[in-house]
C-alpha cells in the first residue's frame, strides 16, 4: 500500500504563521537529535529562524486569539446531540489551560535569547555566506567540538522558551485538520476548481496524493474559490508543466 503525501494551503495569515512555526520546530527536533556537528549546526540555524519568526509576529497574542476563537466555536457545538460532551469538555479545558499559561508568560517567549551573547554572535555571522567558519566564530567552532550530549542539552535549553507555543500550536492545527473528512476526487486534465462559502471559516485546504504520483499540486486560493493545478516535474532544471492526464487526489476543506 502506497503512502499519501499531503500539501496544505492556509487561507489566512494566522494559519500561515502557525504552519511555518510548526515546520521550523519539526526541523529543529529532527536535527537536535543528531550527534554530528552538522546536525547541531542545522538545529541552531533553525532555532534562530524560529526566534526571528516569533519576533516578527506577535505569535503569542495570535495564538491566544485563535485558542479563544476555537473555544467559542466548540462551546456552540455543545447543543448538538451528536457531540460527545465529555470529549468536547476535555478539549475546551485544554484550550483554556493553554490560554492561561500563555497569558501568564510576560513579554515575548523568545526574549531570553536576545541576552545570549553566544547565540547573538552566531545570528550576526550566519547571515553572511560562510560566515560561521572557525576563524569567524572560534567560540562556535569550540562548541561544535563538544560531546554530542552536551550540545543536545544546550539546544534543548535554548528551545525551552518555545515549548508552550509548540504544544499549543500542535493542538490548534490538529483540531483544524480534523475538522474535515477527505473526499476522493479527480482533476480532469490536471485541473480542479471549487467555490468556497465566504461566510464559512475555512482556514486550510489539504490535498493528498500517493507518493508514487508523477505530479504535484499547485494550490491557489482566495476567499471565494480555490484552484489546483497538477504539475509534472519532468526536469528539475525547467519549470514544471501542467499534466494533461486525469489525477486522482483527496481533498479536505478544513473549517472550524
Amino acid at each position: 500500500m502506497t503512502q499519501l503525501l499531503t500539501f496544505e494551503q492556509p487561507l489566512n495569515e494566522r494559519m500561515r504563521t502557525f504552519l511555518r512555526f510548526e515546520h521550523l520546530m519539526r526541523r529543529f527536533r529532527h536535527s537536535a537529535r543528531g550527534e554530528s556537528p552538522w546536525d547541531s549546526h542545522c538545529a541552531l540555524s533553525t532555532l534562530i529562524e524560529t526566534a526571528d519568526l516569533t519576533a516578527r509576529v506577535d505569535l503569542k497574542s495570535e495564538l491566544m486569539k485563535e485558542l479563544k476563537r476555537q473555544v467559542a466555536t466548540l462551546d456552540a457545538l455543545s447543543a448538538s446531540p451528536e457531540v460527545d460532551l465529555a470529549q468536547l469538555e476535555r478539549v475546551v479545558q485544554t484550550h483554556r489551560a493553554f490560554v492561561s499559561r500563555l497569558d501568564g508568560h510576560p513579554g515575548q517567549l523568545a526574549g531570553m535569547l536576545k541576552h545570549n551573547e553566544f547565540l547573538n554572535s552566531f545570528k550576526q555571522r550566519a547571515v553572511i555566506p560562510g560566515g560561521t567558519c572557525n576563524f569567524d566564530l572560534p567560540s562556535y567552532h569550540f562548541w561544535l567540538g563538544r560531546p554530542a550530549t552536551e550540545r543536545q542539552r544546550d539546544l534543548e535549553s535554548w528551545a525551552r522558551p518555545f515549548a508552550q507555543l509548540t504544544e499549543a500550536i500542535q493542538v490548534v492545527l490538529g483540531l483544524v485538520r480534523q475538522s474535515a473528512t477527505p473526499e476522493r476526487l479527480v482533476a480532469k486534465a490536471g485541473f480542479f476548481q471549487r467555490n468556497l462559502d465566504p461566510s464559512a471559516p475555512v482556514q486550510l485546504i489539504r490535498i493528498s496524493i500517493h507518493t508514487v504520483s508523477s505530479c504535484f499540486p499547485e494550490i491557489s486560493a482566495g476567499k471565494h474559490r480555490f484552484s489546483v493545478r497538477f504539475l509534472e516535474p519532468r526536469n528539475l532544471e525547467l519549470r514544471p508543466k501542467q499534466t494533461q492526464g486525469d489525477v486522482q487526489f483527496d481533498l479536505a476543506i478544513c473549517a472550524l
